[in-house]
């Protein structure tokens, strides 16, 4: 594990690296929690209070009276990978230890666009600062344990409000580092990078990283800071007749681009049509087309690749119940990267 990572460290800069002045970014970000969950409480609505209040339920699970308006509050129980619906909060209150739980959304509401999860609250919009003229961004979950099936959780989300425990990852112009000077002529940063800094860091061999780091339960902001990020020139890579970066966008508009809520982001990424259907088997091959590419970015061969898949096995024993005994994610990734190696990307794979 030691001499995977280092080699890693040994071939790519951290995401900002501190010990320079002024400090490099790899990516022009600031690190945001919005609402801390106790302090802020004040500000919070329930479901009841809204209609006491006499506001009415929107389309895509805001409230409004009149010219407020309120948006659901997002926790890091609300997003799971390439998906920003992944759960609804539940009331139990014959459970006075954890009276409120998730309840992960189905198959069969994630395959309806206009389906938005239900959150514990809502935040009147007058109470969120946002970035000017951005309506999604990068969040992650901020408790994070090696022993999970996964350890680092991002998702693209809509504009909402975010809970403490679902850190957002915003642009910063101040920030840009010189390969991405022309960003600062005023376009929308995240246009330019969000996707491809999203399914970087959803990628495993991140993930493999990320569990050397990760000590306690918590993906704090200078663990975030201290890991090792692909650079902006590096996504010109080319695999055939596409790049990283071709590639890249095109499954992370099909990952997210799910439900109506996130359609700012596909109209950023150029993209006007409706919403991608929800569909697993499309969902498994892209997710295992995106790693296999960081693992080449990141430049670990087959057989590493390989060892680092098996150190999740509860991904392992999810697909074999699943999969009448296969691990699927592996077999297609590895089957992916001698693709992209042999110059095609678009290639069906067999796994």
């Amino acid at each position: 594990d030691a001499e995977i990572v280092r080699g890693i460290y040994g071939r790519l800069p951290v995401l900002v690296d501190r010990r320079l002045s002024p400090p490099r970014y790899v990516w022009p970000v600031r690190y945001n929690t919005m609402f801390h969950m106790t302090n802020d409480s004040g500000k919070f609505r329930t479901e009841a209070e809204l209609v006491k209040l006499g506001a009415y339920k929107v389309e895509g699970g805001w409230w409004e009276k009149g010219q407020v308006k309120w948006l659901p509050l997002m926790t890091g129980r609300s997003i799971h990978l390439y998906n920003h619906r992944a759960a609804s909060v539940v009331e139990n209150p014959a459970n006075l230890h954890n009276p409120f739980n998730s309840l992960a959304t189905t198959p069969r509401q994630h395959a309806d666009p206009s389906f938005t999860p239900r959150p514990q609250f809502w935040v009147s919009v007058g109470d969120i600062v946002w970035p000017e003229n951005l309506n999604w961004s990068l969040a992650f979950r901020d408790i994070a344990r090696p022993t999970d099936a996964r350890t680092l959780i991002p998702a693209l989300v809509p504009k909402v409000a975010a809970g403490n425990k679902l850190p957002l990852l915003f642009p910063d112009r101040l920030s840009a580092p010189s390969a991405l000077e022309p960003l600062r002529d005023g376009s929308p940063l995240f246009t330019k990078f969000g996707s491809l800094l999203a399914a970087n860091l959803s990628s495993f061999v991140l993930d493999f990283v990320v569990r050397q780091k990760v000590q306690g339960t918590n993906i704090n902001l200078y663990i975030l800071e201290q890991l090792p990020i692909i650079p902006p020139d590096a996504y010109a890579r080319p695999f055939g007749p596409r790049t990283a970066e071709d590639i890249i966008r095109e499954d992370v508009l099909h990952l997210t681009y799910t439900a109506h809520d996130m359609a700012p982001f596909a109209r950023d990424q150029g993209y006007a049509g409706p919403p991608f259907a929800w569909d697993e088997e499309d969902r498994l091959r892209r997710r295992a087309r995106l790693d296999a590419v960081f693992f080449h970015l990141y430049g670990v061969n087959r057989d590493d690749a390989e060892y680092i898949l098996s150190t999740f096995p509860i991904v392992k024993r999810e697909e074999e119940r699943r999969y009448a005994g296969r691990f699927r994610s592996r077999d297609l990734i590895l089957a992916y990267m001698n693709a992209l190696a042999a110059g095609a990307p678009d290639a069906r794979v067999a796994g």
